[in-house]
């Protein structure tokens, strides 16, 4: 069955903590962008980035937020979401999901509680080793089923994410039925990459109070299994 992929968890983020030597009352933003550009090439999928460019003139203090913009190679840009840990010059960073540029451990998440909610099981995804993917416009990939997922008539084993030409992502699922594998597509459509958290009072915002187990895939990345309602296993 193809699907969307719809507005992604707030709980899971992954950002890296760096500490940074800070000028004055300033925060060196220079070495910020430096580290941010390094670390999303060495996590990225033949990953190049012209640049990352923040503000110039922030404040050092504890808990106040900033954004920088990353500029792909050859084209693109994304939002990076900084965050002062300290008034040290002690940072995180996390990067949405975006026409330009897809965070994979998000993408998981969010097919992850797709299966979840449809099946009532636990749903392990793998979409390889890299954190970071450029969103190329008529690409498709794989994520493996950790364990995969046993339905009544089949396993999913894997599912199919493609990107449309407008950078929308949906995905279908890979099933083994009489020993071969399928592809289980209906008509969709498909949505943009969002970041946008839900109301408070919703579900979804419910959800973010429970700690989801962590465990690890074939690429020995560490991923998070959603959190099924009854689920104790």
């Amino acid at each position: 069955m193809q699907r969307r992929i719809l507005g992604l968890s707030p709980y899971l983020i992954w950002p890296l903590a760096l500490g940074l030597t800070a000028c004055g009352s300033r925060l060196d933003t220079t070495a910020v962008e430096g580290a941010i550009k390094t670390d999303i090439e060495r996590q990225g999928r033949r990953l190049s980035l012209k640049a990352v460019l923040c503000p110039g003139d922030v404040k050092r203090q504890a808990e106040a937020s900033f954004r920088c913009v990353g500029e792909v190679d050859p084209e693109g840009t994304f939002t990076i979401n900084v965050t002062q840990q300290d008034s040290q010059g002690n940072v995180t960073w996390d990067v949405p999901n975006s026409k330009a540029l897809l965070n994979l451990p998000k993408v998981e998440d969010s097919i992850q509680q797709g299966l979840s909610q449809a099946y009532g099981k636990r749903a392990q995804l793998d979409c390889g080793s890299a954190t970071y993917r450029v969103n190329q416009p008529g690409d498709r990939f794989e994520c493996q089923v950790v364990g995969g997922v046993t339905t009544d008539t089949s396993t999913i084993t894997a599912v199919l994410v493609s990107i449309d030409p407008d950078g929308n992502l949906s995905w279908q699922e890979m099933k083994t039925a009489g020993g071969s594998l399928q592809a289980i597509a209906s008509p969709g459509r498909s949505s943009a990459p969002s970041t946008a958290a839900p109301p408070a009072n919703s579900p979804a915002a419910a959800a973010t109070t429970t700690t989801p187990p962590a465990v690890t895939g074939p690429t020995g990345r560490s991923i998070t299994r959603p959190y099924v309602p009854g689920d104790s296993d």
